[in-house]
């Protein structure tokens, strides 16, 4: 930012300009000289306020360190002029030598003044004492420069090319030698490893072109640095920072180095920012500024030299330099003056949600920094904004010294004077209200309609506008009161309700403006400097006179929380969001601290740190919400930025190990914040129990009772959430932190909390402290003291001291109120307690005989009976385990004891395993072998009964049958061993196969000459490996016995040499059959086509020239899953069975196809149908139902030449003749018998038939046939004849039903449970009630398993071709 002040044009005329800033801290007068002989005084806005003729032209002029006088001399005149600005007066100094003076110095302390001659002399000169001191011969040449350093040493550099050090009376205290001439003296601190205070090092330039380097605690070693010569001379340089210089060169370049002892000579950086010449630079608080080539341009010295603006000066920049403060820059060049403003006076103020800031030396700008919903058009623009917005800007009358911001007005204050402004839509064009303080104002608020003022001590409250006349006591009152003599006030503050002040002997008022008067007054207890308060006035942060913060809430006045340690801070923020109304925030020049305000919490009120946030140097907090920082930045913008306490970024790092530990931190920030819920979300992702205990024992600690049950139930506490339900129905705060206390496990803390209530007692108790416990109940509550004692005892009980918990028992009993049912309670928990602790102390009879009185407390009989188990009393511990229902544990004591009656009659009782076999182990060993095998087998122990069987009762077929019942593998290894004893090889080698002895059982059946029979056995044994199925395979190939060797090879899935064995396999046709059988297999398995192929040359006799039957080709598709020639194959057996007249037969294999096939082909159905109702016929006719009878044969008839035999054909011809006229089909039956009167079949008709067909044939049907029973179509629902097996309409083959041999019925449909073919859900149940078995598949069915199926399309898609 470089925005022009002032520009003088020609103060001097034509040629070069010098020019020279008051020094000190609010002095802003500029001092000019050149060609005229004159110096003229100017403010910092360019008005002349002095104009000094002089004798000459002005040789040098210097200010004081205070800014009050400016010495000037000139070559003309041996004295010094002194002009003191206050009084605007003249002096002329005459230093008691005979040659003009050549330059000054001002010390730092004093207004000691030295000044060097053109000869080399110095003369010092007091101006409060007036004293002067002339020095001869300080010099044999022109003294060319002086400075004084802090420490008022005197040190000067003269012509005759040597430095001289001097004290403060002029004494020499080292002269140094040059080798060139010197000019522009500095002192200032070099940068060293311990830091020495002070300022101990000399600098000059020597010939302009070494830069020499003199440290005055170490005079013996000078250091000189010599530069790059195209860098060209040296014209200038200035110290900044912690002891680096910034050099300037002739050519245009700018360095910068350290004076380090371990960096001189290295250059931080180096730029060039002037492309022909460089004539000055100047550095004031990080930022530089360099002339050359007519420009002015400023750089950053922390940035590496970056250019941060630049501006063109009326008449060019030769010389510049900066105002004391820092703010103003000052250029010169060609007659004429410009004055910058580089830095405005951090001037800012704060209501709610704005900020006001100057933004020029006559201007301020108001800054909506948070969205608001009752803000106006088009203000509501900015609720969806993140960054703050400029609303208005105001121009001012005068450069004000203070800046106010309230609700509705906004003020500037220059001195005494206030000028308050309407914030309103036409805020810019909105005259001020002026008004006069009495006195010069240190501090203003504003809020509402008030305004309150500091000045001098004292603080005024009065209204902004002109109060109603019902109001005129409101329009000022000035504070403090009365009964505060002497105090100053030293910090105000003022929000919508209260206005509040702390005074320098620690008064804190809070005065109510509504009810103007005094609501709060608290004193501290040390003086106050400055308070900080919220928005609401509630809370507030005192700084006392040592630095210290203290927390004060105005609803517990006496309860103030300092901060950990005391620290140099600049200021406080509380956060103006409701949610975060206890965050606050302390900030340096470079930091802000995060603090969480706790009211109340098991702990007490305190203040917890949250986290440390950097900011950059000129950032100023204004306003904190919901954990952003609105800052002031350079130049009165307004900047966001976000505190690290409630930073966010890597919650969502994809690394998965970074993403958890960043969601652990945030989780305790969340904690430190008290922000429960939005650490519930981060619990619940990293989801670790030791997290989600912290988050409980967080909401513990601030008495959120509701969000900690909630957290113990996620975490399965059942123990806590019980603790914290009871504590969340308590009202009183104490009694309420003591049980938190307690849930967390802080004891002592507990204590305090609950001194004087009645949690006071139990807590003793959970602790311990039973001597305070019991004088606590005799004090408070002395019905309560049994019962402490009664806890004392079983305290001492558990912790094995047996003897005291008997005889606290004891006194524990209470003897009276014996009705109350809870005295009978306490009095029987004390004699449980007793009968324990009587048998701990050997007391057994005592403890037994106390427990039977309770034998109704089950838990206290098997505690006593534990008791007695373990001091070895097992007779009384079985008694009691048998009372308490635990039969097994008193079973298996009295075995102990071989009690064996009371064990029989308890055995009935138990089904325990272990019970059973410890009785059968000890009936084994008194040779009870009867008794004993009951007892093993019902502890399913059957290994054991197995081996009684065959050692002990001789019972083979009992044992036999135990192995083939449990597959027991011991028990058929032991059944194995009895046979091989017996000499039955058979018989062994089957169990030696069962219990997984297969070599064993290999050998035994080879020996034996049994190893088909072994080989058998491993077919049906699922465990069987292969390697025992190939030395079987290859023991019968080499005995040449090729079914054998070819089935044991197929088992060991050797399929290549169980084909070849299994084609070579002869005999007789049951082991041709059995081989083929094999080879179907073995191809199937192999899924290898060559194999395939080789058995069916032989099935086909291309091997041998004799075909196999064709059962074998159809399996073997069936096998190879090759349905469609599988289906050709069962319609050629098919056909076959029908020559021979095996018609079920051939409905098998036709019904076995079908079921294989997903879509069988059209011949197959057609042939299955016609097989079924050749079938079918009779069963109708035996139930007497003609009418499907004759329908079935009429299918028949039309295709009776699917029947080949003759005599077949004949009588189903005849049979159809017969049932149609049985059930009126008058023109079929006609029909029929006329086609058996053919000659070549009259011959065959049953002779007891002939007469009735010829009658049929005689008497011919009148009139037109009736119509066909008809049944919609499944798949159109057209109605068509009940005996079609397609519909004419849709053209679909439709299957029929297995019951009644029509087409099924999409309404009606069931399918048969074993078969699964199709039927007519009706016809079907009703045929079972009658017949009992499936007429397709001849299998048993119950008509109640019949299920109504809705979903005609799976079979209708199975009787489609593909």
């Amino acid at each position: 930012m470089c925005m022009l002040l002032s520009s003088i044009d020609q103060p001097h005329g034509l040629g070069e300009l010098y020019f020279l800033w008051q020094k000190g801290e609010s002095h802003t007068l500029l001092a000019t000289t050149g060609t005229d002989a004159t110096v003229v005084i100017h403010n910092r806005n360019g008005q002349l306020v002095e104009r000094i003729k002089l004798s000459g032209l002005c040789a040098d002029m210097e200010w004081d360190n205070d800014g009050d006088y400016l010495a000037i001399i000139t070559p003309n005149s041996n004295a010094v002029l002194l002009w003191e600005c206050h009084a605007n007066k003249r002096l002329n100094i005459e230093t008691g030598l005979r040659e003009p003076p050549s330059c000054l110095a001002w010390a730092y302390e004093e207004p000691l003044l030295a000044v060097g001659t053109h000869k080399g002399n110095l003369a010092l000169y007091n101006h409060h004492t007036t004293k002067r001191i002339p020095i001869i011969g300080k010099h044999s040449k022109k003294i060319c420069c002086a400075v004084w350093n802090k420490d008022n040493i005197l040190i000067l550099a003269s012509e005759d090319k040597t430095l001289s050090i001097n004290n403060s009376d002029g004494d020499t205290l080292r002269i140094i030698s040059l080798r060139d001439t010197p000019n522009d003296l500095q002192v200032s601190e070099m940068k060293t490893d311990e830091r020495v205070a002070g300022e101990n090092t000399v600098s000059l330039i020597v010939g302009k072109r070494t830069l020499y380097l003199y440290n005055l605690l170490n005079p013996d070693n000078p250091i000189e640095l010599a530069f790059q010569q195209r860098y060209g001379s040296i014209v200038s340089y200035k110290w900044y920072g912690d002891g680096y210089i910034l050099i300037g060169f002739s050519a245009g370049f700018i360095i910068s180095i350290s004076t380090h002892i371990k960096e001189v000579g290295e250059e931080l950086f180096q730029v060039k920012n002037h492309k022909d010449s460089l004539t000055d630079i100047a550095v004031c608080n990080g930022q530089a500024a360099s002339c050359g080539d007519g420009q002015l341009k400023l750089i950053s010295v922390w940035n590496n030299g970056e250019v941060s603006g630049s501006v063109m000066p009326t008449g060019g920049a030769e010389r510049c330099g900066w105002s004391s403060d820092g703010r103003l820059l000052a250029t010169s060049g060609r007659g004429y003056l410009n004055v910058y403003v580089t830095t405005l006076p951090p001037l800012y103020a704060t209501y709610g949600t704005r900020a006001l800031t100057l933004t020029s030396l006559t201007e301020v700008t108001v800054y909506q920094c948070i969205g608001v919903e009752d803000a106006p058009e088009p203000i509501n623009k900015l609720l969806c904004t993140a960054e703050p917005t400029a609303l208005a800007t105001y121009a001012l009358p005068v450069e004000p010294t203070l800046i106010a911001l309230g609700g509705s007005h906004l003020c500037c204050v220059h001195g005494s004077d206030a000028w308050f402004y309407p914030l309103s839509a036409a805020a810019g064009r909105a005259r001020p209200r002026p008004r006069r303080y009495p006195a010069p104002l240190d501090r203003l608020r504003l809020a509402g309609d008030y305004a309150a003022a500091l000045f001098e001590g004292r603080a005024m409250l009065h209204t902004i506008e002109q109060p109603d006349s019902s109001q005129a006591e409101r329009e000022c009152m000035m504070f403090p009161e009365p009964h505060m003599q002497g105090a100053k006030i030293v910090d105000i503050h003022l929000t919508a309700d209260f206005f509040i002040f702390i005074t320098d002997q620690g008064h804190v008022e809070h005065f109510g403006v509504e009810e103007w008067r005094t609501s709060v007054r608290h004193r501290a207890a040390g003086a106050l400097c400055a308070a900080y308060g919220d928005i609401s006035g509630t809370r507030a942060c005192l700084a006392d006179t040592a630095r210290r913060l203290l927390v004060y809430c105005p609803a517990a006045p006496h309860d103030l929380c300092p901060l950990r340690e005391p620290k140099l801070f600049r200021g406080v923020i509380w956060d103006i969001c409701l949610s975060d109304r206890n965050v606050f925030i302390v900030y340096t020049d470079d930091k802000i601290d995060t603090y969480y305000y706790v009211s109340n919490s098991i702990n007490g009120s305190h203040v917890d740190l949250v986290a440390s946030t950097s900011i950059l140097p000129g950032q100023i907090p204004l306003i904190l919400f919901s954990g952003d920082v609105y800052c002031y930045a350079s130049g009165g913008s307004i900047i966001k930025v976000p505190l690290d306490s409630h930073n966010t970024s890597g919650l969502a790092d994809p690394d998965t190990e970074k993403r958890v530990a960043n969601q652990r931190k945030h989780i305790e920030k969340m904690l430190l914040l008290r922000r429960f819920s939005d650490a519930w979300l981060f619990c619940d992702a990293v989801d670790e129990p030791d997290v989600w205990r912290r988050l409980g024992e967080a909401a513990i600690a601030d008495l959120n009772v509701e969000f900690a049950i909630r957290v113990y139930t996620r975490l399965s506490d059942v123990g806590t959430v019980w603790a914290l339900e009871d504590a969340a129905h308590v009202e009183d705060l104490s009694v309420l932190c003591g049980m938190l206390c307690a849930c967390v496990g802080q004891g002592a803390a507990a204590a305090r909390w609950a001194e004087g209530s009645p949690l006071a007692l139990e807590l003793a108790c959970a602790r311990g402290l039973w001597r305070d416990a019991a004088a606590r109940a005799l004090a408070a509550a002395p019905l309560h003291a049994p019962l402490v004692t009664a806890q004392h005892a079983h305290h001492l009980e558990l912790t094995a001291d047996y003897h005291e918990a008997l005889a606290n028992y004891e006194k524990s009993i209470i003897t009276e109120n014996l009705d109350d049912a809870k005295v009978r309670e306490h009095n029987r928990k004390c004699e449980a307690g007793i009968a324990r602790t009587a048998i701990r102390c050997g007391d057994v009879m005592r403890g037994v005989t106390t427990a039977m009185k309770l034998a109704d407390d089950v838990t206290l009989l098997k505690e006593c009976a534990q008791l007695l188990e373990e001091e070895k009393q097992y007779s009384h511990a079985a008694a009691l385990y048998d009372h308490a229902g635990n039969t097994e544990r008193a079973a298996s004591l009295y075995i102990k004891l071989k009690s064996w009656l009371k064990v029989e009659a308890l055995l009935p009782k138990i089904n325990s395993p272990s019970i059973h076999i410890q009785y059968a182990k000890a009936k084994e060993a008194e040779g009870r072998y009867h008794d004993a095998l009951k007892s093993y087998l019902k502890a399913q122990d059957y290994e054991a009964a197995i081996r009684l069987n065959l050692d002990k009762l001789e019972d083979i077929d009992e044992a036999v049958h135990l192995v083939q019942e449990t597959k027991s593998v011991q028990g058929a290894k032991m059944v194995a061993n009895y046979f091989q004893n017996s000499d039955d090889s058979s018989s062994a080698i089957k169990f030696l196969v069962m219990s997984l002895c297969y070599d064993d059982a290999f050998q035994l059946a080879r020996k034996n000459g049994k190893l088909q029979l072994y080989g058998e056995i491993l077919i049906q044994t699922s465990q069987a490996r292969s390697e025992d199925f190939k030395s079987l395979a290859l023991h019968f190939e080499g005995e040449k016995n090729h079914l054998l060797a070819g089935k044991f090879y197929f088992h060991a899935a050797d399929y290549n040499r169980a084909m070849s064995h299994l084609l070579k396999a002869g005999g007789s046709e049951e082991d041709e059959n059995e081989a083929i059988s094999v080879a179907i297999d073995a191809a199937a398995a192999s899924d290898d086509e060559r194999l395939t192929r080789r058995l069916i040359e032989l099935l086909l006799g291309e091997t041998d020239g004799t075909p196999r039957e064709p059962r074998h080709l159809f399996r073997l598709y069936m096998a190879k899953k090759q349905f469609m020639e599988a289906a050709k194959t069962a319609v050629i057996i098919c056909n076959a069975e029908c020559r021979s007249g095996r018609y079920r037969e051939a409905r098998a294999v036709l019904r076995g196809a079908r079921a294989a096939l997903r879509r069988p082909p059209r011949d197959l159905r057609h042939a299955l149908a016609l097989l079924h109702s050749y079938i079918l016929v009779r069963t109708h006719v035996r139930r007497g139902n003609h009418e499907l009878a004759a329908l079935l044969l009429l299918r028949i008839a039309d295709e009776v030449t699917f029947f080949p035999l003759p005599q077949h054909q004949v009588s189903i011809l005849t049979s159809t003749v017969i049932e149609c006229s049985r059930a009126g089909l008058k023109h079929q039956a006609h029909r029929w018998a006329r086609a058996l009167m053919q000659p070549e079949l009259r011959s065959q008709i049953d002779p007891k038939y002939s007469k009735k067909i010829e009658c049929v044939v005689r008497h011919v049907p009148r009139g037109a046939p009736p119509p066909p029973r008809a049944a919609p179509c499944p798949r159109c629902a057209r109605a068509l004849p009940a005996a079609a097996l397609a519909c004419a309409h849709c053209g679909a083959d439709l299957p029929f039903c297995l019951a009644t041999g029509m087409h099924i019925v999409k309404d009606d449909l069931t399918a048969c449970p074993e078969c699964d073919f199709p039927a007519i859900l009706s016809e079907f149940t009703e045929l079972l009630r009658d017949e009992g078995k499936c007429p397709m598949c001849d299998e048993s069915v119950d008509y109640r398993r019949l299920v109504k199926i809705d979903d005609v399309s799976i079979y209708l898609d199975s009787n489609t071709s593909e």
